[in-house]
């Protein structure tokens, strides 16, 4: 059996205590989230899509790990086969590593490898982690022509039916891969030797425990830093408090010493030690409307942003109103919930029937990255300006996030549960998602109620 695959390699370059704990004690991973779930599964979905580029092919993906000595076998017969020309899921194996090819595509006597990236742009990982699959696929001894990553063009606006070719882009990262093979050569090694310790490695945490991935043993790693800890501040760059934490500043009381009275650090502290909030009161009144308005709407927006446009028109990952709810006097029964799960096209009348809407309120508060235009009071641009802080945010500035600060007792929850459910017909009824919506604008009111009243 293999030592190392793409991703256990990858994550040892992060943390070498990472990769051990994966190997060894995979129990004690955190619990995956909503958003990294959808994340993995959107992944997965591309790829499958790109399969369409070069039709035909043979999928080679084991359906157990016990297939795996199996599937590598039949790939090294398949690349001799003149009568094979696609593969997809291609396993190879060598020095302990095992790597699974999205495309191999026969090019005459040789073939290319092409890695398929749900994403808009490449970043610096992808090419470790095509370097890795050329060292693995270069020790197995396969003719190859180039190795491309494939990623989705941000250019690419949909017209009827989806055009495959269109929508991907191909980079060849082969030169980079080549020059690379000293370097991942030593890793692999390293990497084998850590996976054959009788312990973890002592490894200390990090600004590598966020990049450039979020590590899922957090909850292990961080088991012994207080929550109420100066680590979880914003107003300084994660290295910086970690120089400090490790120069000598182990206490916020230590890290104190090191700060000016009364700035912005140092008030974040506070709030730890007293479990609540700061925020910059002067700025924050700078945005009080002025004259007091009377009528009022709360606003709440539900945006998806798929990876593959679904409709003409729209390009990857561009953003799609799915629902909004608005709360205000002006609503029968005082509130108004609008959505489209069920006919994705209609979104854009969405956007009309909203801009009516609004256009009967003195002001519209909202919480959202989204701008609704005018006379609206963003809560999110709004506290951000103001410099709200509270631990919670250290993971994203969220409503969710932000309201659980201000009223402990107010749970909601990852508010990108209601797309994935809705998008994965997991919902018991498109009722649950409106009702969700309706406890969201429950909140915005309480906060504008809070700051503003």
């Amino acid at each position: 059996m293999h030592l190392l695959s793409k991703s256990t390699y990858i994550k040892g370059l992060q943390c070498e205590k990472a990769l051990y704990m994966t190997k060894k004690h995979p129990y004690l991973r955190d619990r995956l989230s909503i958003e990294q779930r959808a994340k993995f599964q959107r992944g997965s979905d591309v790829g499958v899509l790109a399969h369409q580029c070069f039709p035909g092919g043979i999928d080679m993906s084991p359906s157990h790990p016990s297939q795996f000595p199996k599937k590598v076998k039949e790939t090294m017969e398949n690349l001799g086969n003149p009568d094979v020309n696609v593969m997809y899921e291609a396993v190879f194996q060598y020095n302990d590593t095992l790597i699974m090819v999205d495309l191999m595509v026969r090019a005459g006597q040789q073939w290319k490898a092409i890695e398929v990236k749900s994403s808009l742009r490449l970043s610096p990982t992808f090419y470790n982690d095509a370097a890795l699959q050329y060292y693995v696929l270069k020790g197995c001894q396969v003719p190859l022509a180039d190795f491309m990553l494939m990623h989705l063009n941000p250019d690419y606006v949909r017209q009827g039916d989806i055009d495959v070719d269109k929508l991907f882009v191909c980079v060849s990262v082969l030169d980079f891969a080549e020059a690379r093979q000293e370097w991942v050569a030593q890793n692999v090694e390293r990497l084998k030797q850590v996976v054959a310790l009788p312990h973890a490695p002592l490894v200390r945490i990090g600004t590598h425990c966020h990049d450039p991935y979020t590590c899922d043993f957090i909850g292990h790693c961080w088991k012994n830093i207080p929550s109420n800890s100066y680590l979880y501040t914003t107003a300084q760059p994660d290295d910086q408090l970690f120089e400090h934490y490790f120069g000598g500043a182990g206490t916020n009381a230590e890290f104190l010493k090191k700060l000016p009275p009364d700035c912005e650090e140092a008030r974040q502290v506070e709030a730890l030690e007293t479990h609540s909030y700061y925020i910059d009161y002067k700025t924050l009144y700078t945005f009080t409307p002025h004259p007091k308005p009377k009528k009022v709407a709360y606003l709440n927006i539900l945006l998806d942003r798929p990876a593959v446009p679904e409709l003409d028109g729209t390009r990857p990952y561009q953003e799609m109103m799915l629902a909004f709810a608005l709360t205000g006097p002006l609503e029968p029964g005082g509130h108004y919930v609008w959505d489209c799960f069920d006919d994705h096209s209609r979104w854009q009348e969405g956007l009309g029937l909203l801009a009516e809407k609004l256009t009967h309120y003195e002001l519209t508060v909202s919480f959202s990255p989204m701008n609704t235009g005018y006379k609206t009071l963003n809560l999110y641009e709004v506290l951000g300006q103001a410099a709200f802080y509270h631990p919670g945010i250290k993971t994203g500035f969220s409503l969710q996030h932000v309201a659980e600060a201000v009223f402990p007792n107010f749970k909601l929850f990852e508010h990108s549960r209601i797309v994935v459910e809705a998008l994965s017909n997991e919902l018991t009824s498109y009722e649950q998602a409106r009702n969700d919506l309706l406890i969201e604008n429950e909140a915005i009111e309480k906060l504008y109620q809070h700051f503003f009243k």
